[in-house]
């Protein structure tokens, strides 16, 4: 992911890509950003690259106390479970923070962040980047205005070989993306059943039932178990199919009574995209498309997802 953020900000500050549909004076703002330095412990030592003008640091505490550069702002795209301790340590320096999904393993982690953050007076956005995707926009459009009637149910589907390079469990690095567009999409619910399928004591399926006010009940389901990459949501209104192909950026619309139709939308970057969010932020521009607040609610569901998998319920 550390390579993804880097092409995206060397898109944005020295190649100038900037797309039609950013809001902001975004020229004016990118006069004050460029990519300092990348910190990865991959690195067998610590070097400046002039041609790129990048310094690149073996490990945090050299970054830290390195005369140069001058580091204002930062993206952590480490292992979760090292969230907490390097963000931790940036915000105690003043640094202004994108972290990626999940924010941190547990929602009393998140809450120490939102505390340290304001009490060092900086700014934290979580790197839920599905929110940023034109898909899960409309289909949060439908819902709340109602186009095709009151929702009945919904159905997530995210399944793919599991991925050499994750070493965090299913439910914090792929179930958690669906559990934070579920509220985002259809609002505030409750977790009403968990199941599980595991392989030599590791999970890799998880299916969560949730139900809604007046009666809206949904499933999530997250695998590992498929070699075919699928993330979809399908949504039963009253007068009609959604059916939202999150990779392709598709929806299908099968409305009663006339023929299907497909809308698709325009193919972003959502990590560009989310990172111009975050840099508008960081300047006090915008309140962005996904808050802290939101990753604490994420947390907290992967709190109670963990519970009822510890004790079977």
């Amino acid at each position: 992911m550390g390579e993804v953020y880097k092409k995206a900000c060397l898109e944005l500050y020295k190649d100038k890509k900037i797309e039609t549909y950013y809001k902001y004076d975004f020229p004016g703002m990118l006069k004050g950003f460029s990519l300092k330095a990348i910190v990865d412990t991959r690195f067998e030592s610590s070097i400046y690259n002039s041609e790129e003008g990048i310094w690149y640091f073996s490990s945090l505490q050299k970054m830290l106390t390195h005369s140069d550069p001058e580091v204002d702002a930062a993206i952590i795209a480490t292992p979760i479970k090292t969230h907490y301790s390097i963000a931790s340590e940036l915000i105690q320096n003043g640094i202004s923070l994108l972290i990626e999904k999940s924010v941190c393993e547990t929602a009393r982690e998140v809450k120490k962040l939102i505390d340290l953050a304001k009490k060092y007076q900086v700014r934290i956005m979580p790197g839920h980047v599905e929110r940023y995707n034109p898909v899960t926009l409309d289909a949060a459009e439908a819902v709340q205005y109602k186009v095709y009637g009151k929702v009945k149910k919904y159905c997530f589907i995210r399944e793919s070989s599991k991925p050499e390079r994750v070493k965090d469990s299913l439910v914090i690095d792929k179930l958690i993306h669906d559990l934070d567009l579920a509220e985002c999409i259809f609002g505030r619910y409750r977790i009403s059943d968990v199941e599980t399928k595991k392989i030599d004591g590791e999970i890799m399926e998880c299916m969560v039932s949730t139900s809604h006010r007046k009666g809206v009940h949904g499933t999530i389901v997250s695998s590992w178990l498929v070699n075919e990459k699928k993330r979809n949501l399908v949504i039963n209104f009253e007068r009609g199919i959604l059916e939202c192909d999150l990779i392709e950026k598709k929806i299908e619309v099968n409305r009663y009574g006339e023929l299907s139709k497909h809308i698709s939308g325009y193919k972003n970057n959502q990590i560009k995209d989310q990172l111009v969010d975050f840099i508008a932020y960081k300047n006090k521009y915008i309140k962005t498309l996904v808050t802290i607040k939101d990753a604490l609610k994420a947390a907290c569901l992967i709190d109670e997802v963990n519970r009822r998998i510890d004790h079977g319920f």
